[in-house]
């Protein structure tokens, strides 16, 4: 039977619609905004990969910090939404302050605020699956949130690239005379409003089933449960080593994506940066049929295989990557990347979900967060140290492939567990046990 999404879960997925446009203009048209602003004040090269990977890491530390609080709070009846929509509330807000200022502190601060409004949203949204959904159908519906957020990202996207394109292009008479980040300053401003506009639909028909009652001083109870859930995951095995895994594995797939506009910049020398986010506008391109396949691949086969695939494949772009010399190895390189992250994200995010309580499942997803985001810090660092210290970026690169092969060996000798039987067999059990 064709899979057809309920009403509560076509919002859901729309959400990922509305965020992945910010991922999309983050990674692509950001960074070539800050490397113009950089090298005009007269950054060399080397410190503007530095600063760039250095931003990062501050970014997601600030939001590693703060998410699995908030995460435990979120955890009391009636909270989620509420959390969800202020996070949101806060991201899509400041896409709108872009080109108050042109210093590189402000941009930062821009970076860092926005980026944490988007992922303290995403912590609510991934713990809402398990109200929107049902175990077997939560590989499939993750698969398609990832999906559709990659092809409808591209809709705002192609609106901020033709502007960018206009205002750039023919290089000594642009079409559009705003310049070029005025262009990208517009462009940020149309992903604020088209990631609240998506939103809408999940905060009308969303509510929270799962959770726990309301404590009387929640910010204090909230460290008392953040202790005690690091405590519990031990109990639970399989989560804690998954977990585990997902810190190291997730760490170079952040960093690849965070990075790769500014890398190819560095190491393809004076190349027009369109060409680049049309490359990373394929990999959404691509992505969205491969998420959706492995959503379908999950009913027949286990999700960790899956996910160990796309590990290996990332290993396999890590080296790619360190070796290319030409705009044509770019392309690849996006091809690629697009065929493995859809899969390894959502797969990622709805096996966690299968192996944690639903009544604490936000708390829980706060650590998962706490990986996300806490590996997001050491690879860009990483990156940025191993560049500094060889004086190529390409060394920096290809010391991802650390955090690949000890994520997937963790994965690999994980216990067997629930999460690793294929969906149709998931639901099988699930009917036979209520019976």
């Amino acid at each position: 039977m064709k899979f057809k999404l309920t009403k509560l879960e076509k919002s859901w997925v729309l959400y990922d619609v509305g965020n992945s446009a910010f991922v999309m203009i983050i990674c692509s048209l950001l960074p070539i905004y800050y490397n113009a602003l950089a090298t005009a004040q007269g950054y060399t090269e080397a410190q503007i990969t530095t600063i760039f990977s250095t931003l990062l890491s501050l970014s997601a530390l600030v939001i590693a910090l703060a998410n699995p609080i908030l995460g435990a709070i979120a955890d009391n009846k009636g909270m989620k939404k509420k959390m969800f929509f202020i996070f949101m509330l806060i991201g899509s807000a400041f896409c709108l302050l872009l080109g108050i200022s042109q210093s590189i502190p402000y941009l930062a601060a821009i970076v860092i605020i926005s980026r944490l409004g988007m992922t303290g949203s995403v912590v609510f949204y991934d713990s809402m699956l398990v109200d929107v959904t049902t175990e077997s159908r939560m590989d499939t519906v993750s698969s398609r949130g990832f999906a559709y957020g990659y092809i409808g990202s591209c809709i705002p996207f192609v609106v901020c690239l033709g502007l960018y394109v206009l205002a750039t292009m023919p290089a000594d008479s642009p079409i559009l005379p705003i310049g070029e980040s005025t262009s990208i300053v517009i462009g940020m401003a149309i992903t604020g409003v088209w990631w609240f506009l998506l939103s809408i639909p999940l905060l009308k028909n969303y509510k929270q089933i799962h959770g726990v009652e309301p404590e009387k001083h929640q910010i204090i109870g909230a460290f008392r449960k953040l202790t005690t859930t690091f405590k519990n995951l031990k109990s639970y095995k399989a989560a804690f080593l998954f977990v585990l895994a997902f810190f190291f594995y997730i760490n170079g797939v952040g960093t690849i994506i965070g990075m790769s506009v500014v890398y190819a910049q560095q190491v393809l020398g004076d190349i027009n940066a369109v060409y680049l986010v049309v490359a990373l506008l394929m990999t959404q391109v691509v992505a969205w049929p491969c998420a959706m396949l492995n959503g379908k691949l999950a009913d027949k086969y286990s999700p960790r295989v899956l996910i160990l695939i796309s590990i290996v494949g990332y290993i396999a772009i890590t080296i790619y990557g360190a070796f290319m010399s030409e705009l044509y190895h770019f392309f690849i390189l996006a091809f690629f990347v697009g065929l493995f992250q859809g899969g390894i994200q959502a797969l990622s995010r709805s096996y966690f979900a299968k192996l944690v309580p639903k009544e604490k499942c936000n708390e829980f997803f706060g650590v998962y967060d706490i990986c996300g985001k806490g590996a997001a810090v050491l690879g860009p660092a990483l990156m940025g140290a191993a560049t500094i210290i060889t004086g190529s970026p390409r060394w920096g690169v290809s010391s991802l492939i650390l955090f690949f092969i000890v994520g997937g060996l963790i994965l690999f000798f994980l216990p067997k567990n629930k999460a690793d039987l294929p969906n149709n067999k998931l639901e099988q059990a699930s009917e036979t046990k209520e019976a």
